[in-house]
């Protein structure tokens, strides 16, 4: 796949988080709507996109594809946080100044948003198969876990994290459709098992869900509004950022996908995902436990300005490297 045929569907993301940026700045989009718009993805939006991609999904009902893509999901966010902390020692960060909040940062992919319509634009448009985006949901649960548990653990010094932040609408709705497909109670949201009603309730599910990533993005641009020009770049940082994130993690994910007994869409999922800049995630976990934020920012903004170049070259060197 060339670079060209990438980046055409690359831009459309970026395009979308500028208009984020473009309606937040002309406070079309103010603070208030940003809270409202934040809820309304991750209890709404998300969760239906999540159902209705893994409601009757027969990968997911795999035990082996559940292990694997929680396991990698959970273990590669934990092996970017584990890189993260050493870069950050390499490069001087002191506790206290950032070397927490570096490393659950810049060790954390995006895992979502970005991550979705990519994979659409690559690969289910390719192949028809969008069994792809429930194996990409079954893989975000292990990073959700990594992030909530040993994040917030890593934030705080505790030693548990905060396991009830797992109880949100994209972890109970990943668990739900796993359930529901597992057990056959997927068809009652089909016409055949569920008449009227269930494909009614199917298809309101389904255009809820369409609406997930564009709005995320749109959000996430509004978000980036309020943080650009507030945080002086650090070199450090800058630098740590794109050595883990841009270098050295997306080897590390392409190794396991070329490598593990993985079925093919969840090599398709690592391929993506080693290419993904830092998440906006660790932002909200450092202004909530008494992190820096100031370095999560850093670590997003540059990762995600470099991203734009890096992305199609990852995933065109990863195609070949991993299928070929």
């Amino acid at each position: 796949m060339s670079f060209s045929v990438i980046l055409q569907a690359i831009l459309p993301v970026y395009l979308l988080v500028g208009v984020g940026l473009f309606l937040r700045g002309t406070k079309v989009v103010t603070p208030e709507m940003e809270k409202g718009m934040l809820k309304l993805v991750i209890h709404c939006l998300y969760p239906c996109l999540i159902l209705d991609k893994t409601l009757g999904n027969e990968l997911v009902r795999q035990f082996d594809v559940l292990a694997w893509g929680v396991g990698l999901g959970f273990g590669l966010v934990i092996l970017g946080m584990a890189v993260a902390y050493l870069m950050g020692l390499g490069l001087g960060l002191k506790p206290g100044n950032g070397r927490r909040t570096f490393c659950v940062a810049v060790g954390t992919q995006n895992y979502g948003y970005i991550a979705i319509p990519l994979l659409g634009a690559l690969f289910v448009a390719m192949n028809g198969n969008e069994q792809v985006y429930g194996v990409l949901f079954i893989h975000s649960l292990g990073v959700e876990i990594a992030l909530w548990m040993v994040g917030v653990m890593i934030m705080t010094g505790s030693v548990f994290g905060n396991p009830k932040l797992l109880i949100n609408g994209p972890t109970v709705s990943v668990v739900l459709g796993v359930l529901l497909s597992s057990t056959g109670g997927w068809q009652f949201f089909e016409e055949s098992g569920g008449g009227i009603v269930g494909a009614g309730v199917r298809q309101m599910i389904s255009w809820l869900g369409v609406c997930a990533f564009p709005m995320g993005l749109v959000l996430i641009g509004a978000m980036m509004y309020d943080l650009i020009g507030k945080e002086r770049i650090s070199k450090k940082v800058a630098t740590g950022s794109l050595l883990v994130r841009i270098v050295v993690m997306p080897v590390v994910f392409l190794a396991a996908a070329k490598w593990l007994p993985l079925i093919p869409e969840l090599k398709q999922v690592l391929v993506v995902q080693a290419s993904m800049p830092a998440a906006v995630g660790p932002i909200i976990v450092a202004r909530h436990y008494g992190g820096s934020p100031g370095v999560a920012v850093q670590g997003v903004i540059v990762t995600s300005i470099i991203a734009l170049v890096t992305m199609p070259l990852w995933i065109s060197w990863g195609i070949r490297f991993v299928f070929e």
